[in-house]
């Protein structure tokens, strides 16, 4: 997740705009059924990335074709018509010794009963930052250092995905759900032509037309909801004046004016089926430095998108370092966030 640090030319930018932030607070029977069994799944898929795996990044080798190959094969075992697509590196120096080399995302697809299907995207990202210089640097890769093992980010998002395909699986909806785990979203591959989300969202625009697909969401650091000391969130001085608040109780969903209508009927459905409230955050189309992640890949497309979060530096320190760990992460909170993600795909795929 490459999360963007904000600048005293955006903060200035977001103060012109009130009212950027709405708080959905939850308007259901509070009655969450037992999360006890999502817990344990979640927590499965959290630890074989993050500490069976570990590291998962191009400058590692094979890690990113065994991720592949988990999150392929356990697709298949949903039932899901699966494919891989390249994501090719091309060949510039400044990505050092992965130029010129490929690797995949993965998508499953499960089709909808009618003919005027239309298609929801549900993404998350599965590789993890190199070692660079600093937690928040954007290059050169620095390979012979120790990366993260990127519990928080992003296996939990790849989690929640996993989890809402199980959901799903043996569920009939009038729409289309497209799951995509994707390469490359960490730096040095944000913002360019490598990124996975990036060359999925071209391809999908190119095969479904922009009138077919009605919205995008991305699971990005999904797992941390106590307390915990927190020196990065000084690195994004305006994040409070967002919204951003530095509490841990509410989930984010974070979106630029393209996406602010879904994200928001979003949350409305969200808070439907939990006990966490959402912050939802639309920043404007051209406010410098509020990309949060695969999503910015189909704004860009003109594609209605958003990222689910728990706000990951902004609460915790372990972000993009060696301490993402598996168990660092709040499973009963994350299994109730997820639980109320699952519903609100649910209604959306109606």
């Amino acid at each position: 997740m490459n999360k963007s640090i904000f600048y005293l030319s955006t903060c200035a930018s977001l103060l012109a705009f009130s009212g950027c932030t709405k708080i959905f607070h939850p308007c259901g029977s509070g009655n969450i059924p037992s999360t006890s069994t999502l817990q344990t799944e979640l927590k499965t898929y959290v630890r074989h990335l993050s500490e069976t795996i570990g590291e998962r990044h191009a400058y590692r080798s094979g890690s990113m074709e065994s991720t592949a190959a988990y999150l392929e094969q356990e697709f298949r075992n949903m039932g899901y018509l699966v494919k891989r697509q390249a994501v090719k590196i091309p060949k510039e120096d400044k990505f050092g010794s992965v130029k010129d080399s490929t690797v995949y995302n993965i998508i499953a697809w499960k089709a909808g009963s009618s003919p005027q299907a239309q298609t929801l995207i549900i993404g998350a990202h599965y590789d993890t930052k190199v070692g660079m210089d600093k937690w928040n640097s954007s290059g050169p890769p620095r390979p012979a250092r120790i990366g993260t093992p990127g519990a928080n980010d992003n296996a939990s998002g790849i989690a929640a995905m996993m989890a809402v395909a199980k959901a799903l699986k043996n569920q009939t909806f009038a729409n289309n759900a497209c799951f995509v785990a994707y390469a490359n979203e960490e730096p040095p591959f944000f913002y360019t032509e490598s990124m996975g989300s990036t060359v999925h969202a071209k391809s999908a625009l190119r095969q479904y037309g922009k009138d077919k697909i009605f919205g995008m969401i991305t699971l990005e650091s999904m797992g941390i909801y106590s307390p915990r000391v927190n020196k990065k969130r000084v690195s994004a001085f305006c994040a409070g004046l967002t919204g951003l608040t530095d509490r841990c109780d509410y989930v984010a969903f974070m979106s630029t004016n393209i996406g602010k209508e879904f994200s928001r009927e979003c949350a409305d459905l969200f808070v439907k089926s939990s006990r966490f409230p959402v912050r939802s955050v639309v920043f404007p189309y051209y406010t410098k430095g509020v990309s949060w992640s695969d999503d910015w890949s189909y704004m860009k497309q003109g594609i209605p998108s958003f990222a689910i979060t728990d706000t990951a530096y902004l609460r915790s320190d372990d972000y993009h370092e060696t301490s993402d760990t598996w168990d660092k992460l709040d499973y009963p909170q994350f299994a109730e966030v997820t639980h109320g993600v699952i519903y609100l795909i649910q209604k959306l795929l109606r």
